[in-house]
C-alpha cells in the first residue's frame, strides 16, 4: 500500500518581482537630465569637450598676442622716434625685440592645438615667424644706415624686413577672423581674440616711403626731388654686319627682328607707369610703326630692359629704315635731352639681291 504524502502547512512563497515600472522610469529619465546637463546631451558631449578645447586654446593663443603685440608697441614707438636714441640704445633695444619674437615663437609650437584648430595654427605660427625675421631686417638695416654703410642696400633690405611685417599682420588678421567664428559658432562669443599689429601703415614699408624715411634719418633733404629717365641702350637682332659709306647700319636678312631698349631712372623718386615709344619709318614711302609698352615701376637708379618683337623693318638696300625709342618723360621731368636714342639701318633681302619688302599697316 503506498503512502501519501501530506503536504506542508503554510503559506504559499511569494514569486520574486522586479523593480516597479514607475521607478525605472524615473531612473531614465534622471539619466537623461545628468547627459543633458553634462553633456548637453549624450550625443552631444563629444562636441562639448571639443569646444572646451577650442576655447582653452583660445585662451593660450591670446596670451601669446597679448605679448606679441606689446614687442610691436615698442617697436613702433622706437621706430617712429629712432632720431631720439643713441645708436648704441636702438641695437639693444631691437635685438631684446628679436629674442622676444623668437621666444613667442617657440612658444606658440608648444601649443596644444585641438582638431577643431589645426587649419588655424599655420596662420598664428608663421605670423610670429614673419614678426622675427622682419624686426631682424629692420634691425640690421637701421644700424647700417646710422654707421654710414651702403644706404642702397639698407633701404633694400629695411623694406624687405617691413613687408614682412605687413604679411604678419594679414595673416593675424586671418587668423583672428577665422578664430572669432569658430568661436561663435561653438556658442563661446563672448570670448574675444586678442589683436596685434606691426605695420599700420603699409606705404611706410615699401621701397619709397622706406627711403624717406631713410633720408630723415640721415638728414638728406627729402623736398629736393629730381624726376628723369633715359634711354641708356638699344639694340637690334640680327646685330649690324657692316655700314654703309654714310655710316648708316646694315643688317642681315632675318624673318624675326627683336628690339631691345634699357631704360634707367636717373632721378632720386620713384617713377610709376613710364611710357616706352618704340617708332620704325621707312624711307621713302613706308607706312609708320609704332608700338607702345609701359614700365609698371621704376626705383631711383633703377634700369630695366624691354622688348619689342612686332615691328617689321623693309627688306633691300634702297630702303631705310629709321628706329627711334623714347622713354618718357615722366612728370616733371626737365632734363629730356637723354630720353631718346635713334638707330638708322637698312636690312638685306633674303636673296642678297637689291628687290625690297616694304611692310604696310
Amino acid at each position: 500500500m503506498r503512502s501519501r504524502r501530506t503536504a506542508s502547512v503554510g503559506p504559499t512563497p511569494a514569486r520574486r518581482r522586479g523593480p516597479a515600472p514607475a521607478l525605472i522610469i524615473a531612473i531614465i529619465v534622471v539619466l537623461l537630465v545628468v547627459c543633458w546637463v553634462f553633456g548637453r546631451g549624450c550625443g552631444g558631449n563629444q562636441e562639448a569637450k571639443l569646444n572646451d578645447q577650442l576655447r582653452q586654446y583660445t585662451d593660450l593663443a591670446n596670451k601669446l598676442i597679448t605679448r606679441s603685440a606689446t614687442v610691436g608697441a615698442q617697436f613702433e614707438t622706437l621706430r617712429n622716434g629712432v632720431k631720439q636714441v643713441s645708436r648704441d640704445d636702438a641695437a639693444r633695444q631691437l635685438q631684446s625685440m628679436v629674442d622676444l619674437c623668437k621666444q613667442i615663437s617657440h612658444d606658440a609650437s608648444l601649443i596644444n592645438v585641438p582638431s577643431k584648430a589645426t587649419t588655424l595654427q599655420p596662420l598664428l605660427q608663421t605670423s610670429f615667424e614673419q614678426r622675427t625675421g622682419g624686426v631682424d631686417r629692420y634691425r640690421s638695416a637701421l644700424l647700417d644706415v646710422l654707421d654710414k654703410k651702403n644706404s642702397t642696400a639698407a633701404i633694400t633690405t629695411m623694406s624687405q624686413g617691413l613687408l614682412g611685417l605687413v604679411v604678419s599682420d594679414t595673416m593675424m588678421a586671418s587668423f583672428r577672423t577665422n578664430l572669432q567664428d569658430k568661436l561663435n559658432a561653438a556658442k563661446f562669443g563672448f570670448e574675444k581674440v586678442a589683436d596685434s599689429v606691426y605695420m599700420p601703415k603699409t606705404d611706410e614699408a615699401v621701397e619709397a616711403g622706406v627711403r624717406e624715411y631713410v633720408n630723415s634719418i640721415s638728414g638728406v633733404e627729402t623736398g629736393n626731388e629730381l624726376h628723369g629717365v633715359a634711354v641708356i641702350g638699344l639694340s637690334t637682332a640680327p646685330a649690324r654686319v657692316d655700314k654703309t659709306s654714310s655710316g648708316i647700319s646694315i643688317l642681315p636678312y632675318s624673318k624675326t627682328f627683336t628690339v631691345k631698349v634699357s631704360v634707367q631712372n636717373q632721378g632720386n623718386q620713384e617713377e610709376d607707369d613710364v611710357a616706352v615709344v618704340a617708332t620704325l619709318n621707312v624711307d621713302p614711302n613706308g607706312t609708320q610703326q609704332k608700338k607702345t609698352q609701359k614700365i609698371t615701376r621704376l626705383k631711383a637708379g633703377e634700369t630695366t630692359t624691354m622688348v619689342f618683337e612686332d615691328l617689321l623693318p623693309a627688306t633691300g638696300t634702297s630702303k631705310e629704315n629709321l628706329l627711334k625709342v623714347t622713354a618718357g618723360p615722366v612728370p616733371n621731368e626737365k632734363k629730356t635731352d637723354n630720353n631718346t636714342m635713334e638707330v638708322d639701318f637698312i636690312m638685306r633681302d633674303d636673296t642678297g639681291a637689291t628687290t625690297t619688302t616694304t611692310p604696310t599697316q
